[in-house]
């Protein structure tokens, strides 16, 4: 996320507010805009590795149930996406991280991608009592597989998601630190930050929806300490596998995978009701001054014609400001465009 932040003229009008506050005097020096762009036109390579134990058979349907809530969230971002899924089981010589599914790779070309995840993230059931889940990222990421069965899914310029989907910790041979080492290494030197893995696992520190003082027997979900540990290190995110609906999980993985940014951390502190959020595009005609805006846009600080963006109040709305972070969030639906511009104006405290 790239950041610049300067003063703009008192005569931007669009972006003043008197905001119930005609008893104190402002000047110039008190005005803020930050401004953020978001991320460009992402390039991204999903791998799911999904737990096919016997337990994980209702996990597995309600992935396949709300995966056009992922697939909503990349279309939108128009991401240029890959999507495979592998299973934890690397005893299998049909599996061992080789890309499951009669359409292996899913990309916009594929007609019904839910229909194709659905079928290819349910699993035929595994034999092994030994998940391992980290090994059959190792093994799908290999170069053998990339040459082989795996071919065409991994590309050079793409970043690389990984998503781990299972009620039962990992029983790979190596430590958690040598896998995150390997994938933030798969990108090469300065590219760490284009990989990582997120967890749907049982949480720290006895797992979920079971009693922890009983060894789990596949009821609910024990911790998955050695995927959190290479979720933690290469920066990804965690969700608890017993929550009872799927949807927020896979759509909030969709908008992270996408690499569209959610939250934007402000400079200094504002005087919450001042502040004003307006998105600008390339798109978007130049402008002079407030006049040379059609209705409903707002001349920014860069002199484009932005829109405006409202503060969620009543349930509607697009963004909200994260007092504890000083940030600017949109937690819903809406993010701003790949490529765009965005415009936090406010009043300093002074």
């Amino acid at each position: 996320m790239v950041l610049r932040h300067f003063p703009i003229l008192l005569s931007l009008s669009g972006f003043l507010l008197a905001a119930g506050c005609e008893d104190v005097r402002f000047t110039p020096s008190l005005l803020q805009v930050d401004t953020f762009a978001q991320a460009e036109l992402p390039v991204v390579d999903i791998l799911w590795v999904v737990d096919n134990s016997g337990s994980m058979l209702e996990e597995q349907q309600k992935l396949g149930d709300k995966f056009d809530l992922f697939m909503d969230a990349l279309r939108e971002s128009g991401a240029d996406y890959h999507i495979g899924v592998v299973s934890t089981d690397t005893e299998d010589p049909t599996q061992s991280g080789k890309l499951q599914g009669a359409v292996k790779i899913i990309d916009s070309r594929v007609a019904d991608p839910k229909a194709v995840f659905a079928a290819n993230v349910r699993l035929p059931l595994t034999e092994s009592r030994t998940e391992r889940g980290l090994d059959a990222v190792a093994l799908a990421l290999s170069g053998e597989l990339a040459a082989g069965p795996n071919q065409g899914f991994l590309r050079e310029n793409a970043a690389l998601f990984v998503i781990v989907v299972s009620d039962e910790d990992d029983h790979s041979i190596g430590l958690p630190g040598y896998y995150s080492r390997m994938l933030e290494h798969h990108k090469g030197a300065g590219n760490e930050n284009r990989v990582n893995l997120s967890a749907i696992v049982g949480g720290r520190p006895c797992g979920c929806g079971r009693d922890c003082s009983e060894p789990f027997q596949g009821v609910g979900a024990e911790a998955g300490e050695r995927y959190l540990a290479v979720q933690e290190a290469t920066g990804g995110y965690f969700h608890s596998i017993c929550e009872p609906d799927y949807g927020p999980i896979v759509a909030d993985l969709g908008i992270t995978a996408a690499g569209l940014h959610r939250k934007f951390y402000l400079t200094t502190t504002p005087q919450p009701a001042t502040i004003e959020v307006v998105v600008v595009t390339d798109a978007d005609p130049a402008c002079a001054q407030p006049a040379d805006c059609a209705a409903g846009s707002v001349c920014s600080a860069s002199h484009r014609c932005g829109h405006s963006l409202a503060r969620i109040e009543g349930g509607q709305g697009d963004w909200i400001y994260e007092q504890g972070q000083n940030a600017i969030f949109f937690p819903n639906r809406y993010l701003p465009p790949a490529g765009a511009t965005l415009e936090v104006a406010y009043w300093r405290m002074p």
